[in-house]
C-alpha cells in the first residue's frame, strides 16, 4: 500500500475496492483532495455509489477508508448524506 506525506496528513492512498454486485476487487488510488461519490465497475459496469452514512466509494466499498476519514477531518462528501439514495445521479 501507498503511504504519502502531504498536506493531506500521512495515510494510505491505495484501496482495493469490491463491488457488491459481481465480487470484482480492483485497487485503485484514492483522490486526497476530494471524495469520489461514483466507481463504475469494470466488470459488470454497475455503478457504485457510497452507502448510507458513508461520504464516499472507498468508506463504502473499499479496503482502506478515505484519506479524510483516515485524518480525521471532516469530508467534502458530509453534505451527500442529506440526499436520499434514490436522488444522486449521473447526469
Amino acid at each position: 500500500m501507498t503511504r504519502a506525506e502531504s498536506s493531506h496528513g500521512a495515510g494510505v492512498l491505495d484501496s482495493v475496492l469490491t463491488c457488491p454486485h459481481c465480487g470484482h476487487e480492483k485497487r485503485e488510488q484514492m483522490p486526497v483532495d476530494a471524495c469520489q461519490f461514483f466507481y463504475e465497475c469494470e466488470r459488470c459496469k454497475a455503478l457504485l455509489r457510497p452507502k448510507p452514512g458513508d461520504c464516499c466509494v472507498f468508506c463504502s466499498f473499499g479496503s482502506v477508508k478515505c484519506p479524510s476519514v483516515q485524518a480525521q477531518r471532516q469530508c467534502c462528501g458530509e453534505g451527500l448524506r442529506a440526499i436520499p439514495a434514490g436522488r444522486a445521479q449521473v447526469t
